[in-house]
């Protein structure tokens, strides 16, 4: 009887959850397809992942499987294949998952103290001691190097862009930041890792991991350009049990970037350096921070 009982309420807290995920997903509908407002990690946000809205939807899923593994080449045929869980690296360099690694950092204390709040976490530290005003201070760049002064809040690659432009704004994963940025970062990590630990890791062909390849000599590093907070639970689920999670699947980037290799060897057609916004030494001093040992 006790045990029907957990049941029935289990059932019926499970039915209040995903009713008030459906509500909040129209009531942001409304808001950012129809009334064309900008996005907000507002309270209803926040509510949203607390709900932990994906494990609905990771519950329904099922694997498929990926047989090719992408090692150090200038090409690859299959739209999905998978990459060593050592050759990630960030949007905004290496420190993503090292040294700093405010990301892989929160999501270790996650998994030793899962409910940490946010106040107390690596990240809302990391937040606000790293904010750095330009491109020296984000890479820790030669002062001499033509990219340093670019604004941090710039997007800006030499390989991808012909120059820093002002309207092309980013938001980077450093300070300064309103609470509510942080605290909705660390409920996705805090989300992820419950999921994962419980339901495994089951992407689909559309929220796989997605970005580009970076190659240097013979090396190489998957850029991410989604899919930072999936690869930081990864890494630390790794670290615990080796076995787990060595190899990740991922895809190529379709809709941020059109760019699928990056080679070293082709600096002088970078756009940047082909137009003469940097030097070959400056660009290759920034490209060498996505790489790490």
């Amino acid at each position: 009887m006790k045990l029907f009982k957990n049941f029935r309420k289990y059932q019926f807290l499970f039915l209040i959850n995903y009713f008030l995920i459906k509500l909040i997903l129209f009531i942001q509908f409304i808001k950012y397809r129809i009334f064309k407002q900008e996005f907000s990690k507002d309270s209803l946000e926040i509510l949203k992942h607390k709900l932990n809205l994906y494990s609905y939807k990771v519950k329904k899923r099922k694997k498929f499987k990926v047989y090719c593994e992408y090692k150090f080449e200038d090409y690859i045929k299959e739209e999905i294949f998978k990459v060593d869980i050592k050759k990630f690296t960030g949007f905004d360099g290496y420190y993503t998952f090292n040294d700093e690694a405010p990301l892989l950092k929160s999501a270790m204390e996650i998994y030793k103290k899962p409910n940490i709040k946010s106040k107390d976490s690596y990240l809302y530290y990391f937040y606000n001691s790293f904010q750095p005003k330009n491109y020296g201070e984000l890479y820790s760049l030669n002062y001499n190097n033509s990219l340093y002064q670019i604004p941090s809040f710039l997007q800006f690659k030499p390989w991808i862009n012909s120059k820093a432009d002002k309207k092309n704004i980013r938001k980077g994963l450093f300070g300064p930041a309103e609470f509510n940025d942080v605290e909705h970062r660390l409920i996705r990590l805090k989300n992820l890792l419950k999921n994962i630990k419980e339901l495994g890791y089951i992407p689909t062909k559309k929220d796989i991991v997605k970005g580009y390849i970076l190659l240097s000599k013979d090396d190489f590093r998957f850029l991410i350009t989604s899919g930072h907070h999936r690869i930081a639970v990864l890494k630390v689920l790794n670290y615990f049990n080796p076995n787990q999670f060595k190899k990740v699947s991922v895809a190529f980037e379709e809709n941020r970037s059109s760019l699928r290799f990056v080679d070293e060897k082709d600096i002088d057609k970078w756009p940047a350096v082909a137009n003469h916004f940097c030097s070959k030494k400056d660009a290759l001093e920034m490209f060498y921070k996505f790489f790490y040992t």
